[in-house]
């Protein structure tokens, strides 16, 4: 088992690629805090715990500062230490350019960057060099090469991705492995909530002809948190079907 005797804060994780990373690390042994805003995130932790691991539910709103410290501490309480952390939690919003209004910008990035940010610096601080910790960020397609349609979006995914590569640089000399997955058009709610023929176009462009599936991005989070990578750090990897934007 890859990843037995840890433990993994997943947040985002009642449904879509959280819960599929949750899924996988339970099944490679390791103990799993799970947050989100729904009561799903408290169904999935009873699944899990059914299977003899141990899995924690904790239902809250990351972009709220207080939360994501009282989750880290309450962390803290329970383990004494935390070895992984994936940062899902994440929102989508469409919009041209001209019809973004400022308050979806500010939405987005306080939910996609700040509260990642917050609640990394809070988890970084009960992670111990010699358990081999790190983070694991997920950023998107759409944050590496752009994305029309949903340009604050990919903006905040941009984000995502330096925010990757400097705490990558940073955090080395403390043993901590930084990360990012940077998934193309993957089978989730989100993806398939989009509006018009966006979602029929962006499978258009896949040339490996399929859309991802939330397994795909799970195995990929497996790797980055499994001593399989321990000399990985500072990386943005695509998990895209060979995507074409």
């Amino acid at each position: 088992m890859l990843l037995e005797g840890r433990v993994a804060l997943v947040t985002g994780a009642s449904r879509g690629i959280g819960a599929a990373i949750a899924r996988a690390f339970v099944a490679e042994g390791a103990s799993v805090c799970l947050c989100a805003r729904s009561e799903g995130v408290e169904v999935l932790a009873a699944e899990l715990a059914g299977s003899g691991r141990t899995a924690r539910a904790w239902r809250g709103d990351l972009a709220d500062a207080s939360f994501g410290k009282q989750l880290i501490s309450a962390i803290r309480k329970e383990h004494g230490h935390l070895d992984v952390l994936v940062n899902n939690a994440g929102i989508l919003r469409q919009g041209l350019i001209g019809m973004t209004s400022t308050d979806q910008m500010r939405e987005l990035m306080e939910v996609n960057v700040v509260a990642l940010m917050a609640l990394t610096q809070y988890a970084t601080r009960i992670m111990d060099a010699r358990r081999s910790p790190c983070v694991v960020n997920l950023a998107s397609i759409a944050g590496t090469q752009g994305m029309a349609g949903v340009a604050a979006y990919s903006a905040s995914k941009a984000a995502v991705v330096g925010y990757t590569l400097a705490s990558a640089k940073e955090l080395a000399a403390k043993g901590i492995r930084v990360n990012a997955i940077a998934p193309g058009v993957i089978d989730t709610d989100m993806v398939r909530g989009a509006a018009g023929d966006w979602y029929e176009r962006q499978l258009q462009s896949i040339r490996m002809g399929r859309i991802g599936t939330p397994e795909d991005v799970a195995g990929v989070a497996v790797f980055l948190a499994s001593d399989l990578s321990r000399y990985v750090t500072g990386q943005v990897i695509g998990v895209d079907g060979g995507m074409t934007l």
